[in-house]
């Protein structure tokens, strides 16, 4: 049952609102005054408010901007009521305060019913979205925890496994060549030739354990992790990348999901960069100011529109990422300027 809030210092009005209302089972509290209204917002929590523009001691106008910023009570939907003589410019200036509505006195009962029905429609919608959102935003954090999971146990598998047959294979492999002196030089060859091989690919299982999960993120520190990975990409790709951290404040220890969560950011920007934007120069920054953790990077390459439409998948994703810890990620580009994309999350 929807529950509706009437304000206004008008008992007839009131009368007349109980009498349209009371047959379609609403449940309904009544307030004469601003003051009694946040009262009975707090108490009842109603979904839609009838909130006159003329009361004795607030302006419904001021109400209505009270309510929808506040955090706790904007979902709360307000319908605004006022005279005949009403200007159009003050029924504008209601919407963009936030009213849902607006109704002029005197209005037929049909007109009230079918504004009532349909921000309760409105509402109810929202809500759904909301619960949808919540729904996407925790299967988000939950693929990204599985998928980091599973990088985690390849990695192990490939670098303790793969590796460790591959450097016994090798020992075996030297092992013949210092034992038996006297084979033919075509063996000799053959076997140092097979070393070597095995050497590439100790080093190659390093390298993509590596890059499937590094080891620091789950042993060091964020920006040590961040100044490593600044090193690899400049040494793969031969473009200078500059990190540098800024504490301000305590350092608080970032939970390992917000760690790995800023490192990937940072590492798809990289690898974007490397890819698109042919720059000569990096720069990542990491802030750590209060309980808040920022990640910046920067490039000086061939910059992209930033007002189009249609964003490429890698930024989406790093902005989902971010959402999935209530954090906030902004894109600066501009053709033949640059980009600089910055993340922040903050620190439970």
């Amino acid at each position: 049952m929807a529950r509706i809030l009437l304000v206004d210092d008008d008992p007839m009005i009131i009368k007349l609102y109980q009498l349209i209302l009371k047959k379609e089972e609403f449940e309904l509290a009544v307030a004469v005054s601003g003051d009694e209204m946040l009262v009975a917002i707090n108490q009842q929590r109603p979904d839609i408010i009838l909130l006159d523009v003329v009361l004795p001691d607030h302006s419904g106008l001021d109400l209505c901007n009270r309510i929808k910023s506040d955090p706790d009570l904007n979902t709360t939907k307000v319908i605004l009521i006022s005279g005949e003589d009403v200007k159009p410019e003050q029924i504008a200036a209601g919407i963009e305060l936030g009213a849902d509505d607006y109704l002029v006195k005197p209005f037929h009962p049909k007109e009230l019913l079918a504004r009532v029905r349909n921000v309760l429609k409105l509402k109810h919608i929202e809500e759904e979205l909301r619960d949808k959102n919540a729904e996407l935003k925790n299967l988000s954090s939950y693929l990204q925890r599985i998928r980091e999971e599973e990088r985690k146990s390849v990695a192990y598998e490939i670098q303790e496994d793969l590796g460790q047959l591959t450097a016994a294979l090798k020992m075996e492999i030297d092992w013949l060549a210092i034992n038996l002196p006297d084979i033919p030089d075509e063996f000799k060859v053959r076997m140092t030739h097979a070393s070597d091989i095995t050497k590439l690919i100790i080093n190659s299982s390093r390298r993509i354990a590596s890059s499937l999960r590094p080891s620091m993120i789950d042993e060091l520190s964020l920006p040590t992790s961040l100044e490593w990975q600044c090193r690899r990409f400049s040494s793969l790709h031969e473009i200078p990348c500059q990190f540098m951290h800024e504490q301000i404040g305590d350092d608080t220890e970032l939970p390992i999901e917000i760690k790995t969560a800023l490192f990937r950011i940072c590492q798809e920007a990289l690898i974007n960069i490397s890819q698109h934007a042919n720059a000569t120069a990096v720069n990542v920054l990491s802030k750590q100011i209060g309980r808040n953790m920022t990640v910046e990077i920067s490039d000086n390459g061939i910059g992209f529109n930033n007002s189009q439409k249609e964003k490429p998948y890698g930024l989406i994703g790093m902005r989902e990422r971010a959402h999935s810890f209530n954090g906030e990620l902004t894109i600066l580009s501009e053709i033949g300027k640059g980009t600089t994309i910055s993340v922040t999350i903050p620190v439970p």
